[in-house]
This record gives structure tokens, C-alpha cells and sequence, in this order.
């Protein structure tokens, strides 16, 4: 698993739906990620429920995830879920998504549905496209099968990648050479699209420093012994 990856962990209910039953499968959830080893952030302490469902419970489940710094967002649709809610969480959170459901129970002797978490998955994946946020939709079984642990290690996977990459810095040293084209690049693009800057390093000032390093000879010394240590090196005649 990828070290120190944290999840927000959202389970949504929607009101014509048994509450009881998504409190239910919210906890099972949660000790399933438990058991998994997973490290997320729960909403608990947002309502009664620990569900998302509402602007009240929304605005402070925002606010909870920002300050603890989530990688990734697991939305579980205890039942048919609230579509706008989440999708109005996953646009404030900017992070990867990921929707899921359990497999829905057959329907009662009045023919009415328990959850109908499928359906639901449906809605709020449509509304996130209408708010152009990316998602991931691992499609519905139980909690055991191995489908859900594998939905959940990829997803982790995602979420490592995607915080790399936005921390990433690009050392440039000197510019491209006239004839290469190919390796011409957009700085201001590349900050604005992604928030990934740009290092550049003029070749004077470069060659510079290594003559200076050169003459003075301990610190290259340094790294030559370090590069040996740790690097696996070939010598070519």
C-alpha cells in the first residue's frame, strides 16, 4: 500500500431511503477500511449519522478534509445518496474521486427497494461531469469481495500519483538546443494547468559551480563515494 495516503471518507443517504439501514452500512464501511488497513477521515462528528446529506453537514465536512489534508475522496452510496452534495464536496476538494455502492437487497414484498445505491451511483456521477470533476466508479458488490479491496488499492494508487505529480518541480538546465523542437515546453501552462513549476538553470552559472567544486574537490568526492554506495554504476572503456 502507498505510505501515508489519506482518504475522505463520506458516506451520502438520501432522505426517501431507510436512514437506519445506510447508518448500518456507513459502519460496516468503515470497519472494512479498518481491517483494510486504510488511513481515512471519517464524518462522524459532522451529524448523528456520520452521512453526507445536507449544506449544514456539507460546508463543515469541506472544512474538516481541508484541514486534514485528504489525498483522495471515497464517496459510499449507503443508499441512492445525494447526488448534488457530493459532487458539490468533490468540486471544493479538488482530489481524486471515487464512487461505490453495495449490491442492493431485493426489494420488499411491496416491491419498494432497501437503498437502490446503483441508481444513485448513476445521478451523482452524471452531476460530477456537469461539474467537471474526474471520478473513478468501481462498480457494486459486497464489502468481502475481492472486488472492493482491489477498487480501494488502486484507487490508493491514483491518489499517490496524483499528489507527486502536484508537488512535482522541473530542474531545466540551459535551454533547449535551436533545432529541437520536440522538446520545447510551456512554463506558464504547466504552473497555471498544474501548479508545476519550473527550475531553470543558466548553463554560465552552471559550469560555474562546477569548476568551483572541482577545485575545491572534498564535495565531489562526496558524492562520487555516495553514488558508488547507493547507485548500481557501469564503467565504459
Amino acid at each position: 500500500m502507498q505510505a501515508n495516503i489519506k482518504i475522505g471518507f463520506a458516506p451520502t443517504r438520501r432522505a426517501i431511503f431507510s436512514a437506519p439501514a445506510a447508518v448500518e452500512y456507513r459502519k460496516l464501511t468503515a470497519d472494512r477500511l479498518r481491517e483494510m488497513n486504510i488511513d481515512f477521515v471519517d464524518i462522524d462528528d459532522i451529524n448523528e449519522e456520520g452521512l453526507l446529506y445536507d449544506d449544514a453537514g456539507l460546508e463543515k465536512i469541506i472544512e474538516k478534509f481541508q484541514r486534514e489534508k485528504v489525498d483522495g475522496l471515497f464517496l459510499p452510496h449507503a443508499n441512492f445518496g445525494t447526488e448534488y452534495e457530493c459532487a458539490r464536496l468533490a468540486k471544493a476538494l479538488n482530489v481524486p474521486v471515487l464512487l461505490w455502492g453495495p449490491r442492493d437487497e431485493r426489494p420488499d414484498e411491496n416491491g419498494m427497494r432497501l437503498r437502490d445505491s446503483q441508481c444513485g451511483l448513476f445521478a451523482t456521477g452524471k452531476v460530477l461531469r456537469r461539474f467537471r470533476v474526474p471520478f473513478t466508479y468501481m462498480n457494486n458488490c459486497n464489502l468481502t469481495d475481492p472486488e472492493f479491496e482491489r477498487g480501494i488499492r488502486d484507487f490508493l494508487a491514483v491518489c499517490n500519483v496524483v499528489r507527486v505529480f502536484r508537488h512535482t518541480r522541473i530542474l531545466q538546465i540551459g535551454p533547449r538546443p535551436f533545432d529541437f523542437w520536440s522538446t520545447m515546453c510551456n512554463e506558464g501552462e504547466l504552473l497555471e494547468k498544474f501548479n508545476i513549476q519550473l527550475a531553470p538553470i543558466p548553463l554560465p552559472e552552471l559550469y560555474a559551480e562546477m569548476k568551483k567544486w572541482r577545485a575545491e574537490k572534498t564535495e565531489v568526492a562526496k558524492v562520487i563515494a555516495y553514488c558508488k554506495e547507493n547507485m548500481t554504476c557501469q564503467h565504459r572503456g
